[in-house]
């Protein structure tokens, strides 16, 4: 069965740009949800074969597969191999914010504006040189690393923060060799600098 799906899928020619593995598990999640008739158990393993990532169900023997964007379904209920859509036409993609973040670390650049989302990793103490900035580390979903400080001069603190909960973040990159640090997450009271912010269990904190 699963040479002949081989064969099959090598014959559909290429459409559109590469999809992502995150993207894909996303897509069968919610396969198994809505359709546990045709894909289940939920949590099947996911795997490559050939350019495809694929999940097989043995009880039903069906398959459900992406390859450039496209979703595949593969079963008796579907007469053999199908091509079902896109996989933004059944279900909303994050922003890939981690791959410009990995970018920005990998080439040693520092001073761009950014956006991304992250899990609490550590909280630090205040840095109280200066300008006072509360700081705690965060984890991406790609697993860099990044320091947020955030100036509570200009903006409020975080005061309900702890370890584990998920931020969003508006601000500018900074290298460092741990992942890097994200400051100007408040607004610019001299209007010379873009406006940055971060948002904490549905409150936005940006200015005083």
């Amino acid at each position: 069965m699963r040479t002949f799906l081989l064969f099959v899928l090598c014959c559909v020619p290429l459409l559109v740009t590469a999809d992502r593995i995150s993207d894909s598990n996303q897509l069968f999640d919610f396969a198994e949800t809505v359709y546990p008739q045709y894909f289940s158990p939920a949590g099947t393993p996911t795997y490559e074969l050939d350019e495809y990532l694929v999940r097989h169900y043995p009880g039903s023997d069906n398959y459900i597969g992406t390859k450039e964007g496209l979703v595949y379904v593969y079963g008796a209920p579907f007469n053999g191999l199908l091509m079902v859509g896109k996989i933004t036409d059944f279900i909303e993609l994050a922003p890939d914010y981690d791959t410009l973040l990995g970018e920005l670390y990998a080439n040693g650049t520092s001073d761009v504006q950014v956006r991304g989302v992250g899990d609490v990793l550590f909280i630090l103490s205040d840095d109280l040189q200066g300008a006072r900035h509360q700081r705690f580390v965060i984890e991406l979903a790609s697993g860099q690393t990044l320091l947020i400080a955030h100036n509570i001069d200009l903006a409020p603190r975080l005061n309900t923060l702890s370890l584990g909960d998920r931020i969003e973040f508006f601000g500018e990159y900074e290298w460092n060799d741990k992942g890097g640090l994200i400051h100007w997450t408040h607004y610019d009271p001299a209007g010379d600098h873009e406006d940055g912010w971060i948002l904490h269990d549905n409150i936005f904190y940006q200015a005083l």
